[in-house]
């Protein structure tokens, strides 16, 4: 067998408490013929140490480190080190199941997929269940039957079921390459942006009705921090490119405007809690640059809910 049949890139940005776990979760993938890549994205605690421990027990993996550059740069520098014929994004306060890199292999390897999906569970749900995520889609998805993306995207999202989590993708790296796709940096809710067009030129996807994805969902985290004008400035700026990106892909207009719809209307009720001169700018914004794909009940929400 090829040495690195899959590669698996490990941002890794001041989490010590958990960075060990995670990547010995991958050290212990029942598939051996891996390259582990992980990076050290300036931490200021003790992540570097324990990632260079790790990396005298397993000649695998990889160090690198560089000043803090955020999530998508590293992932991008990660894709630039890799040399297995998939790509795995793996967090690095996440884990793993054992088996979950060579199923993902074998079906992707079986069918000719450009990428698979698969589910997730939460390892600490108990303290965050006011939080939907959709981390299920084994009520819509066939794991026998084989998808063109814009298909499954289009029956994810008509499930309530479509997660842009780059973790539970396994892609193959020629496919990302064929269409130029990399994270956008300076933004946050990066996923959102990748994940759809991953999803949009695709032509084989199928998915695996398995749990291999536990997420850790940590209080100063970017999905359980205060929405902010940061978080709406990305959903602009990730609806902006998507939308010229529908510019010049027409036949993806009618997806990429539902897409934009659900994420900017629910983005925009989150809204509500910023301060009021945050939300007339978003108001405005809205009202002027993206006014199709935002309700009115919405936007009625957004400037009045804090006052009732």
């Amino acid at each position: 067998m090829d040495k690195n049949l899959v590669s698996v890139i490990i941002p890794v940005y001041n989490t010590e408490e958990f960075v060990e776990e995670a990547v010995r979760s991958i050290m212990n993938q029942t598939l051996q013929e891996i390259e582990i890549i992980v990076i050290n994205d300036g931490s200021t605690d003790g992540s570097l140490s324990i990632i260079e421990r790790l990396a005298k027990e397993d000649k695998r993996i990889r160090t690198y480190t560089q000043q803090n550059q955020g999530l998508s740069a590293t992932r991008n520098k990660g894709n630039e080190y890799a040399q297995g014929k998939y790509i795995y994004f793996m967090d690095s306060d996440d884990y793993l199941e054992p088996e979950t890199l060579e199923t993902c292999y074998i079906k992707c390897e079986q069918q000719a997929l450009d990428f698979v999906l698969f589910d997730a569970d939460i390892l600490n749900k108990e303290k965050h269940k006011s939080l939907h995520l959709n981390y299920q889609r084994k009520d819509c998805t066939n794991p026998e039957l084989v998808y063109q993306g814009p298909h499954i995207l289009k029956l994810l999202m008509d499930h309530k079921a479509y997660s842009p989590s780059a973790c539970l993708n396994f892609i193959r790296r020629e496919y990302l390459t064929e269409i130029q796709l990399d994270f956008l940096p300076g933004i946050i809710h990066e996923d959102q942006l990748f994940t759809c067009l991953l999803y949009l030129q695709a032509q084989r996807v199928s998915s695996i009705h398995k749990d291999f994805f536990k997420r850790r969902l940590r209080e100063d985290s970017i999905m359980t921090s205060k929405f902010s004008m940061r978080n709406m400035e990305s959903y602009f700026t990730i609806t902006a490119h998507l939308s010229k990106f529908a510019d010049s892909h027409p036949m993806f207009r009618e997806i990429i405007d539902l897409y934009l719809s659900r994420m900017l209307n629910a983005a925009v009720w989150l809204s509500y809690k910023t301060p009021f001169k945050d939300r007339l700018k978003i108001a405005r914004r809205c009202l002027k640059e993206y006014r199709q794909y935002v309700t009115t009940k919405n936007l009625i929400v957004l400037l009045f809910k804090s006052f009732l």
